[in-house]
């Protein structure tokens, strides 16, 4: 029936998912809603799904590789890296997501831009078992593209998180987001 919930493979990524969702549905074929843990809190993401061909018409080819391929730009390369801008936010370069505010960029000097923070709802997780190590693969929760890792525990700051985003995924806006949005942590 129009209108009922209908589960997605998003929900199966949740269910092993480090991020703070514990349900995600599609409702309408193209939103997607997520209900955060421990809260009654739900937001909703408009989802983007394209094929390949259409991925790659609209996205240069570092940003299609990195983007819809999981690849990663070389360290230091990416124009984000040390551009620490004090207000406006980055969003997607596939889709235009908003991802992270500026205030929750900062050093790491890992080569490749940090947060500490996300959008709520804005990003999805999985563990990512490539190169012999588990790491948590961090990925646009509207259109899956893929950003980088999530790394915990280092101490950078309050919220012990580090976001290592590729430059490529991302583009900075100046400004808030057209809507306010609420930042966490993604674990």
């Amino acid at each position: 029936a129009a209108g009922r919930a209908v589960a997605t493979n998003a929900l199966s990524r949740q269910i092993n998912s480090r991020c703070s969702v514990s349900r995600s549905i599609k409702l309408s074929g193209v939103v997607q809603a997520r209900k955060f843990r421990g809260s009654s809190t739900i937001v909703m993401v408009q989802r983007v799904e394209k094929s390949d061909a259409e991925w790659t018409k609209e996205l240069d080819k570092t940003s299609f590789q990195v983007l819809r391929k999981k690849g990663t730009e070389p360290a230091g390369t990416g124009e984000y890296d040390k551009f620490f801008p004090k207000e406006g936010h980055f969003v997607c370069k596939g889709c235009g997501n908003p991802l992270y505010s500026a205030q929750s960029k900062f050093n790491s000097g890992c080569g490749w831009p940090a947060f500490d923070k996300c959008y709520k709802g804005a990003l999805i997780t999985e563990t990512d078992m490539t190169f012999g190590m588990k790491r948590v693969e961090i990925m646009c929760g509207a259109c899956d593209g893929h950003l980088g890792h999530v790394f915990e525990n280092e101490g950078f700051t309050p919220t012990m998180e580090r976001h290592c985003v590729n430059s490529v995924s991302v583009l900075y806006k100046e400004g808030p987001p057209p809507t306010p949005l609420e930042e966490e942590k993604c674990t």
